[in-house]
């Protein structure tokens, strides 16, 4: 049994690598231009922050409900910020989660798919990526706001020291708040 689970984690590993390389690729060839010190520009506040700003999130995260652990695994390739998310249940993966955070124009886009734990189909975002317009990002917390079909989901990040930090997803429809979560990460 454990020899199958390592087959099957060493398969999606293969596969998040498949599907992800030419979308790293393109992003890497698309920012050329600029370099990884370029401004990510928060409309709310009028201060420019340095995509740098963002490098407390990079690395490995787990967070441990009782029920699911969730593990999240993020990189900085050029100005691509790029997260992996993966829920296990009883032993067995339930869910996978692609997110990126690129320009795109003058806004800064957090786009994000999830998959079902074989990876063969996406869950939700099928069509195309939800997604969120990042608001904050700084050496404390990462704030987004869904744009489109997502309109009122905030994703935030916060900084709780150096080793811990905590994600808030919330969705609000029609006023009413109508689905919370909030995960405690570890390094």
């Amino acid at each position: 049994m454990k020899n199958h689970l390592k087959k099957y984690w060493r398969t999606s590993i293969f596969v998040c690598n498949l599907v992800l390389l030419p979308t790293l690729s393109f992003a890497q060839q698309s920012s050329s231009s600029t370099d990884a010190t370029s401004t990510i520009n928060a409309s709310e506040s009028k201060a420019s922050i340095q995509i740098q700003d963002l490098t407390w999130l990079l690395g490995s995260w787990t967070a441990n409900t009782g029920k699911q652990i969730i593990d999240e695994h993020w990189a900085l390739q050029k100005q691509s910020l790029m997260g992996i998310s993966r829920t296990t249940e009883a032993e067995k993966s339930k869910a996978v989660e692609l997110l990126f955070i690129e320009k795109q124009d003058e806004d800064w886009i957090l786009r994000l798919r999830f998959f079902g734990p074989a990876i063969d189909r996406a869950t939700r975002g099928k069509d195309e990526p939800l997604r969120l317009k990042v608001m904050q990002a700084d050496a404390e917390q990462l704030r987004c706001e869904g744009i489109g079909s997502e309109t009122g989901t905030t994703l935030t990040y916060t900084k709780l020291s150096a080793h811990s930090m905590r994600a808030e997803i919330r969705k609000v429809r029609e006023g009413k708040l109508v689905w919370s979560e909030t995960y405690q990460f570890q390094r």
